[in-house]
């Protein structure tokens, strides 16, 4: 029998505290990036938020790791309080809402990290795109009330434990002692191969 990943947030903060900020920023980025897709499915579907921004905003975190120069693009990205007003509200709601609720919120905290370069901020983001590959597949399953059995074969589900070992396979990556920029193109083409929901861009 395979054994599943797990989410261990204590274990993540100390191999998160032993990578350089900009690995730190690497990997953050990768799990926002997951998440993307789902907020421009719920913006289109509502006709609500800003998908260009977000998804610009998103890029120029990339861009700005690819060229190592993250002051130019923290200055020109937008205050995490003008983010925070995408949040999707009640009255814009549909089965898109949770996951793009975690995309704010995860893009919220990487423009925190920026600006502080607080570890537990990425753990937070990656404990989100967790949430959102649970919650979606959850909903999949029509899972409501889940039992500890029902969790245990949830988390076992492969849209999770694609996530999961996204993150592990992120990390192994940014730890290995010769990572350099070169590793950012490799990071953003594995979150973009594994969207939570398993939404293409253009999905």
């Amino acid at each position: 029998m395979v054994v599943p990943v797990r989410f261990d947030s204590q274990r993540l903060r100390e191999e998160l505290a032993n990578l350089d900020p900009w690995q730190r920023t690497a990997f953050a980025v990768s799990c926002v990036e997951v998440l993307v897709p789902a907020y421009l499915k719920f913006s289109r579907l509502e006709e609500v938020g800003d998908p260009v921004l977000v998804r610009n905003s998103v890029d120029a975190v990339w861009l700005g790791l690819q060229g190592r120069d993250m002051s130019s693009a923290v200055s020109e990205l937008p205050s995490p309080d003008s983010i925070k007003e995408l949040l999707p509200a009640e009255e814009d709601w549909n089965e898109w809402a949770p996951q793009a609720e975690d995309a704010i919120a995860s893009l919220v905290y990487l423009l925190e990290l920026l600006r502080d370069d607080n570890v537990d901020l990425a753990v937070y983001i990656a404990e989100r795109a967790y949430a959102a590959a649970d919650e979606f597949e959850a909903r999949e399953q029509d899972l409501e009330v889940l039992g500890s059995n029902d969790s245990e074969a949830l988390l076992q589900a492969s849209s999770i434990q694609a996530e999961l070992q996204r993150q592990v396979d992120a990390l192994n990556a940014l730890q290995v002692p010769e990572a350099d920029s070169s590793v950012i193109a490799v990071l953003r083409a594995a979150a973009m191969q594994v969207p939570v929901g398993g939404l293409l861009e253009a999905g």
